[in-house]
C-alpha cells in the first residue's frame, strides 16, 4: 500500500480499527475476556490468539511459518502490517525474538503497545506507525521478515517489498501467509456474487495474487523461494471446526464470538472459488543466481 492512496487507507482503517465489526477487540474488551475466561495473557495459550484476532490462520499455522523460517531468539524480526500485535506477541513468547511491527493504523499500533505490556513482552517488541509502502526505519536491519494475512491489501507489492529488501542481510528469510485469488477470481468478484459476504466485507481493498504469481514476484526480486504451499484445505477445516465449537457453546458465547461465527459462515462459500490461502518462505540469496526453484505442496 502506498502513501498516495488516502481512500484505500480510510477504507482499511475503518474495517480493521479496534472494536469495529471484524477488527480486533479493544484492549478494554480483551481485559474483560481474559478475566471472564481465566486466560493468563502472559502465557502462549492458543485461545488468546483466537480471542485477540479474527485471522483465518490459527496459532499453530503461524508457529509452523516461524519454524519454516528457522526463527530463533537471536533474530531481529520485522513484521509488516502488524495489526494489534497478536502475531508478534506469539513470536516473542514462544521464540524470544525481538520484533519491530509496522502498521499505518495508529489506533492498532496504540492497542499493540498497550497489549504488549499486559502480555509481558514490551521489552521484546516495538510498534511503529508506518505504511509498508513508505517505510522509514532509520538504521534498523533485520534477518527475518514476515507478513501475516496482509499483503492481499497492498496494491503495489513489488514496490513495498523492494523497500523491505533494503533492510535485509544476505541469507535473510521472508515468510508470508496471505489470502490468494480463488479459481474464479478475487474477493471483489466474490462480493458481487455472495450477498452475505458483501454485507461484512468492503470492496476495493483486495489485491490478491495467485500462489504462482506471489512466488514469481519474490523470485524477480532476487529471492529464492524454498517453500510454497496452498493452505486452503487446512484453513477451511479450521474455520468449520471453530463454527461447530461456537454452535456447541452458543449459550455462553460472547457477542464477539457470535460476530466471528457470522463472518466465518459468510466467508466459507468464497473458499476455493474467490479465496485461497497460501504460505511462502523465501531466502535472500547470498550470491546472485540466474535461476530459482521452490517446493510446491498441493
Amino acid at each position: 500500500m502506498g502513501r498516495a492512496d488516502p481512500r484505500l487507507r480510510a477504507r482499511l482503517g475503518r474495517f480493521f480499527s479496534p472494536g469495529s465489526l471484524l477488527g480486533p477487540p479493544t484492549t478494554r474488551q480483551l481485559l474483560a475476556i481474559y478475566r471472564e475466561y481465566g486466560l493468563d495473557p502472559r502465557s502462549a495459550h492458543p485461545r488468546l490468539f483466537e480471542t485477540e484476532t479474527l485471522a483465518h490462520m490459527r496459532q499453530d499455522q503461524v508457529q509452523a511459518l516461524f519454524r519454516a523460517m528457522g526463527m530463533s531468539g537471536a533474530h531481529r524480526v520485522l513484521s509488516l502490517g502488524e495489526g494489534n500485535g497478536a502475531v508478534s506477541r506469539v513470536l516473542a513468547k514462544t521464540v524470544g525474538c525481538r520484533v519491530t511491527g509496522v502498521d499505518f493504523n495508529a489506533r492498532l499500533v496504540a492497542s499493540a503497545r498497550s497489549l504488549a505490556k499486559v502480555h509481558g513482552v514490551a521489552g521484546r517488541v516495538e510498534y511503529l506507525v508506518q505504511d509498508v509502502g513508505a517505510l522509514s526505519l532509520g538504521a534498523r536491519r533485520f534477518d527475518r521478515v514476515y507478513a501475516q494475512e496482509t499483503m492481499c491489501h497492498w496494491p503495489d507489492k513489488e514496490g513495498a517489498l523492494r523497500r523491505v529488501l533494503e533492510r535485509l542481510a544476505p541469507g535473510a528469510m521472508v515468510g508470508i501467509h496471505d489470502w490468494l485469488r480463488g479459481d474464479r477470481g478475487g474477493l471483489d468478484e466474490g462480493l458481487r456474487r455472495l450477498p452475505a459476504l458483501a454485507r461484512l466485507y468492503p470492496r476495493g481493498i483486495w489485491f490478491q495474487y495467485r500462489l504462482e504469481e506471489l512466488c514469481g514476484l519474490l523470485e524477480r526480486l532476487g529471492l529464492e523461494v524454498v517453500l510454497a504451499e496452498d493452505l486452503t484445505d487446512a484453513v477451511d477445516e479450521g474455520l468449520r471446526k471453530s463454527l461447530a465449537f461456537i454452535a456447541a457453546v452458543s449459550r455462553v458465547t460472547t457477542d464477539r464470538a457470535r460476530a466471528a461465527a457470522r463472518a466465518f459462515r459468510a466467508v466459507l462459500p468464497a473458499h476455493y472459488s474467490y479465496l485461497r490461502y497460501g504460505r511462502v518462505v523465501a531466502r535472500r540469496r547470498r550470491w546472485p543466481s540466474l535461476s530459482a526453484s521452490y517446493s510446491r505442496r498441493p
